[in-house]
């Protein structure tokens, strides 16, 4: 289980670098010549589980790049940026949220938007997020998670979380705060589902189509779960929790050849009859995937209420990233404020900065980095119970429930390391 987060970190930006280096590896003599077209895929379900429909995709393609060797390379949320900035990629598959925070940094195109097959055949160009509990729950609407155990993929997770975190918002539920607990899993979104299935969640929080994917599969019995919040929409005809929103784009990054550009565009417009398990249409807005984007970027919560949308995140990131590298030995102090920091202006809370020694530093940023308890204890090279020793303290200190709510506080109050002596 992964709490705050998604696997992240420079161990996943490392094993996505190799395996584009594997996967780019030529397997034939007549391959050496030519030029190798990487496509990054995000792996929502692991790579295993989608390596067959996107292995058909990276065939289909090939025919229309003769000249080239294409080869697919799976990213998670965190890796596609670096991967990004290195040239590792000249195309990209993900969700309309991940695509928006990219764009924001790396110029690219819409060539195309996917028309996932439902199960009867038809077709959709849109999907939402889907809370799934055990069919015997009590819990019925977004009110209900007050007090729940949730699951969801990551906070910057489109359908794994943002979507219904924006859902209830709007319903007066804060899914930061008002659950028991919040815990971020990172990918596959499989594992979500089977710890409500096994009653270790209450609800989880994943995208629309991945039940009906799974009961097909054998996974899940039919009718074992439901979908909270199911009367938003009587037209969809997959198990949905939110408001629908645009299918994944297929993205052309800003370097890549322009002939190569035009003909995977031409090839994915002209995918309906290939025999493709989801076939490619004509780019749809984003307008609205955008403007959620924003509203979650600038929400007002316990967790980002300061001058930057999103800072206290950015801020424990950066803190993770800190403590990784072994700079939070000496004195480490944090307080995050509002507006100008240089302006004097007060912080949100006239509290002190928690104290905290070294150890609990280094725990807290790999909390924030979104690290599990197993991942934690590796890393830091103490046990699992160690880790949840030091975590219990860390939600004492700062008088949190979950450790949403403990990155959250932690970026609102800020941080002092006791001096090792």
């Amino acid at each position: 289980m992964i709490r705050a987060g998604g696997s992240g970190g420079a161990r996943a930006i490392l094993l996505c670098l190799l395996m584009s280096c594997l996967c780019a590896v030529p397997t034939r003599a007549q391959d050496i010549e030519r030029p190798i077209v990487r496509v990054g895929v995000l792996a929502h379900r692991g790579w295993n589980a989608g390596e067959t429909q996107w292995s058909l995709l990276a065939t289909y393609l090939q025919g229309a790049l003769p000249a080239h060797v294409v080869r697919f390379v799976p990213v998670t949320l965190t890796s596609a940026g670096p991967l990004i900035n290195a040239g590792g990629l000249d195309f990209l598959i993900t969700n309309p949220g991940h695509y928006i925070d990219l764009a924001d940094s790396y110029p690219m195109s819409v060539l195309a938007t996917r028309k996932r097959t439902l199960p009867d055949g038809a077709h959709t160009l849109q999907f939402g997020s889907a809370v799934l509990v055990r069919a015997d729950s009590g819990l019925t609407t977004f009110a209900d998670l007050r007090g729940a155990r949730v699951g969801a993929v990551a906070p910057q997770a489109f359908g794994g979380f943002q979507l219904t975190w924006f859902e209830a918002r709007a319903q007066g539920v804060d899914l930061f705060d008002d659950p028991a607990d919040l815990a971020f899993y990172g990918f596959p979104q499989d594992t979500i589902v089977a710890d409500v299935l096994a009653g270790k969640l209450d609800a989880g929080i994943v995208r629309s189509g991945l039940l009906e994917r799974l009961i097909i599969e054998g996974t899940v019995p039919r009718d074992a779960l439901r979908a909270l919040n199911a009367n938003v929409t009587y037209t969809h005809p997959e198990a949905v929790s939110t408001r629908l929103y645009p299918e994944w784009p297929f993205l052309a990054l800003a370097g890549t050849d322009a002939a190569m550009r035009d003909a995977v565009a031409l090839a994915l417009l002209q995918s309906a009859d290939s025999g493709l398990p989801d076939p490619w249409g004509a780019p749809v807005s984003y307008h609205e995937a955008r403007a959620l984007v924003a509203a979650y970027a600038g929400r007002s919560s316990p967790a980002t209420e300061v001058g930057n949308p999103g800072s206290a995140l950015v801020l424990w990131l950066l803190v993770g990233a800190a403590g990784v590298l072994g700079l939070g030995g000496g004195l480490f102090f944090v307080r995050a404020r509002r507006g100008d920091p240089t302006s004097g202006a007060k912080p949100p809370r006239d509290q002190d900065a928690v104290s905290l020694t070294r150890r609990e530093t280094q725990v807290l940023a790999q909390i924030g980095a979104g690290k599990s308890t197993k991942e934690i204890a590796a890393q830091l090279g103490i046990s699992p119970k160690t880790v949840e020793f030091h975590r219990a303290n860390l939600l004492r200190k700062f008088e949190a429930r979950s450790s949403a709510q403990l990155i959250a506080r932690a970026g609102q109050q800020g941080t002092e390391a006791i001096p090792e002596t």
